[in-house]
């Protein structure tokens, strides 16, 4: 009888055990898919949305830069650096959906912070200074290279409704002031945020997107690809022979062969000449500071306006490097007013609305005159230390503001 019962019961005990064993594996396979495979809390916000590289590349063959890199090199600086991004594309750690006393960043590569390291941004210098002055604030970079004011206003559209920062801080450098007739209706039709499913199975999350022909993130960063483009890619100017015949007149061979390798900027040709007749142009931007005030507060934000000017505009050190990538060979200052209308409409515009607003120009100027390089000498970015310093500026200027009530 007792070896009848025990036989009746061996069945039970089999499939009990492959039951145990398959959720055992179930939640190993599970745990590890989740480590390896991480993903945003929202899947639809992602730097290619927003960035002017991708905006003439047909819908559906860009891929999201998840956990991506990408390197900047200057081989005149005789410089290079790998910027790390995050889920979301953009160079900082991923940030939680919801978050206390948060400052956001909006701007283009001097935010993101060419020529720096990850961790020696305006960002940054802002998240140090405000923990050096007891009065921690976390910041958050959704610095865009190579994006315009459009590109801002549509980030911000985007970003303030779902991650709600207490600060937006709108940084505008000196060539933003150009063709913004129409920018602020980039603020219109936000997008929907799609927020990933955190209960389904990450196996199934993989497993879909590779079908859909997305990009799957790994916690590993992939191996980064130069954001300048060679002489072979349509998107270098330099894949045109004629316009490399005619600069190779003018443009020092080393500096031109760099260019045609990704390894110095070839969008600097003739940058001289061009802000020489763009910066006393004066140009308006209807709306822009108005409307955006006035989302970012409808969201419980506030607005701050930065302004950070060409390093023509600061010292005049400068103009001699110009030449070697400019058919002006005797280029003059660029530091009289008349070439510094932009940030006086800009300030205007801002007082006029209430919004806080920070020139860097006459900051720069005085470290410049005092003996220090702000810039590097050939690349149009900034040092890492001139990075943290402006950081700690805008937090002074914004702690300031903050006291006097704006």
């Amino acid at each position: 009888m007792g070896t009848t019962a025990d036989n009746s019961a061996n069945p039970t005990r089999v499939w009990l055990f492959f039951l145990i064993l398959a959720v055992v594996l179930f939640v190993f396979q599970e745990m590890l898919f989740r480590f390896v495979f991480p993903v945003p809390d929202i899947s639809n916000f992602n730097r290619v949305n927003y960035s002017m590289l991708f905006q003439d590349v047909p819908e559906g063959s860009v891929q999201s830069l998840s956990n991506a890199a990408f390197t900047w090199t200057s081989d005149p600086d005789g410089a290079e650096f790998v910027h790390h991004l995050n889920l979301y594309g953009f160079r900082d750690e991923t940030w939680p959906v919801r978050g206390d006393k948060r400052v956001m960043f909006i701007g283009d590569s001097f935010v993101e912070g060419f020529m720096t390291s990850d961790y020696e941004t305006i960002p940054i210098g802002f998240e140090l200074a405000s923990e050096r002055h007891g009065n921690y604030k976390k910041t958050m970079n959704l610095g865009i290279g190579a994006s315009g004011v459009d590109d801002y206003l549509a980030v911000i559209r985007d970003a303030v409704p779902i991650f709600l920062p207490d600060t937006v801080v709108l940084v505008m450098y000196a060539n933003d002031f150009a063709d913004n007739e129409t920018a602020v209706a980039s603020l219109d039709d936000v997008t929907v945020p799609s927020y990933s499913n955190p209960y389904l199975p990450r196996l199934y999350v993989v497993v879909s997107a590779l079908i859909r022909g997305d990009s799957v993130a790994t916690r590993w960063i992939k191996q980064p690809f130069s954001f300048l483009p060679s002489a072979e890619s349509a998107s270098s100017p330099l894949h045109d022979e004629e316009f490399v015949a005619h600069i190779s007149s003018f443009v020092s061979p080393d500096i031109l062969e760099a260019m045609k390798h990704g390894r110095f900027n070839p969008f600097m040709v003739n940058q001289y000449t061009i802000y020489k007749g763009y910066l006393p142009r004066a140009k308006d931007m209807p709306g822009v500071i108005e409307r955006t005030k006035n989302f970012v507060e409808a969201h419980g934000s506030s607005l701050m306006v930065v302004h950070i000017p060409y390093k023509g505009q600061v010292s005049d050190h400068y103009l001699e490097s110009m030449q070697q990538f400019d058919e002006n060979k005797q280029p003059s200052s660029l530091m009289a007013d008349e070439y510094q209308v932009h940030a006086s409409m800009l300030r205007v515009d801002c007082e006029q609305h209430g919004v806080p607003f920070l020139d860097l120009t006459a900051f720069l100027r005085e470290r410049e005159a005092g003996g220090e390089r702000m810039y590097w000498e050939y690349d149009e970015h900034m040092k890492a230390s001139t990075y943290l310093l402006i950081g700690e500026e805008i937090y002074k200027f914004w702690a300031a503001a903050g006291e006097n009530g704006l």
